[in-house]
């Protein structure tokens, strides 16, 4: 296993994509709780901040392709860093807003302008990685390493808001987190592998939406498996709630995300005989059996368990699915692609997480768990349809036997 991962970071230029990346991408675990803590610090309202919070996911997933196709067209320097340069000046603009008492509707706007220029950089790595390692096997280790990085973003950022609110205040955990994407944002485009990647603008300039078949139908599972997080991402607390302790609504979610790291480095350290695209049905399938422990937990021991449990698909889920983009996009369109992917997840997590708070409300804790069990179903159902091209060695070897 371990020798997989070495040979991907041993790839030149590989290493520092990964760790650039890792720290301009922290402020996406960092930036919604800051968010909500500043409104809600500000207004004294939870509904004004879970707006603003909401304001700020849904306005990212509609730029998002946006800066996909400029980046494609222009180059990553060129597009990213005038956009985190842009998301620090409203953050810093909703700080002041927030310290001079502006009311609620003017700091959710300020919130919206920010989700709107948070820089595309997961979908930026994805199609480098895509052009980096030419091995097909190795590009899927590369993508299971890449879920596990997105699970210590996740895992790490809530941890360094804490600390930045206890130490200064929400207002400085905002600010932190600006400091951090820009300063890591600088890093990863200035970065050999990334400042010489160009625009690829005579390839896609004119094209439309570059939504091929293939990927058209990628983006069914992919939504509802983001609608599956979603719920399950308001589910767990709900659950450390009723079990009568809040504290441990972060350590739940905590092992939540430790089991997708430990499923992540699994998958990708694995030699697998099966085909991509019947592996990611199964693993999908699998999700639904490793969600269901959830239905069941009442006490925080059992919350635990189930949480790590339910986790352990989750990366390899995602490893699966970025490989499967990565063959279905047409040549010199592979970022805004991912950034369709990345669209049709972040919506899909935010109607799950609006469903299951009014499911909780209606029909108890289990309520999320038994839809987002729903939700990965229909996702497993959705992906028999997907149809991608074999990786171009497998061609060329079919090719070959039938000569």
């Amino acid at each position: 296993m371990v020798s997989k991962y070495r040979s991907v970071v041993a790839v030149p230029g590989c290493a520092r994509v990964f760790a650039t990346a890792l720290l301009a991408r922290l402020p996406q675990g960092m930036s919604s709780l800051a968010i909500l803590l500043l409104v809600r610090d500000a207004t004294h309202s939870y509904a004004a901040a879970g707006v603003a919070v909401g304001g700020y996911a849904l306005a990212c997933a509609a730029a998002v392709p946006v800066q996909g196709r400029l980046v494609d067209r222009l180059g990553p320097f060129a597009v990213l860093l005038p956009v985190a340069i842009g998301q620090a000046t409203a953050l810093l603009g909703l700080v002041i807003a927030a310290r001079d008492g502006a009311p609620g509707p003017s700091l959710i706007g300020l919130a919206i302008v920010a989700g709107a220029l948070q820089p595309a950089i997961a979908p930026t790595v994805r199609a480098l990685l895509g052009e980096m390692l030419t091995d097909h096997q190795l590009r899927e280790t590369a993508y299971a390493l890449e879920s596990v990085v997105q699970e210590l973003i996740w895992i790490t950022g809530p941890l360094v808001v804490a600390v930045a609110t206890t130490a200064i205040s929400p207002a400085g955990a905002v600010l932190v987190s600006t400091a951090v994407c820009l300063l890591g944002t600088a890093s990863f485009v200035t970065s050999p592998r990334v400042r010489t990647r160009r625009g690829r603008a005579r390839v896609v300039l004119g094209r439309g939406i570059v939504i091929t078949p293939a990927l058209r139908v990628m983006l069914g599972p992919v939504a509802m498996m983001g609608v599956a997080i979603g719920l399950i991402d308001v589910g767990i607390p709900s659950l450390a709630l009723h079990a009568g302790s809040r504290a441990s609504s972060g350590v739940l979610l905590a092992l939540w995300s430790v089991g997708s790291l430990l499923g992540g480095l699994w998958h990708g350290g694995v030699a697998w005989r099966s085909g991509l695209q019947q592996r990611y049905r199964w693993l999908l399938t699998a999700a639904v059996l490793s969600v269901a422990p959830l239905v069941v937990a009442r006490t925080i021991p059992e919350g635990m368990a189930a949480s790590l449990v339910a986790g352990v698909t989750i990366a390899p889920v995602f490893s699966c699915q970025y490989a499967l983009v990565g063959r279905s996009v047409v040549p010199g369109t592979e970022t805004e692609a991912f950034t369709w992917v990345a669209a049709a997840l972040m919506a899909g997590l935010s109607a799950g997480s609006a469903l299951g708070g009014v499911l909780i409300g209606g029909l108890g804790v289990s309520a999320p768990f038994v839809a987002a069990c729903t939700a990965m179903a229909i996702a497993a159902l959705a992906a028999v349809r997907v149809r991608v091209p074999p990786p171009v060695r497998e061609q060329t070897a079919g090719a070959t036997s039938s000569v």
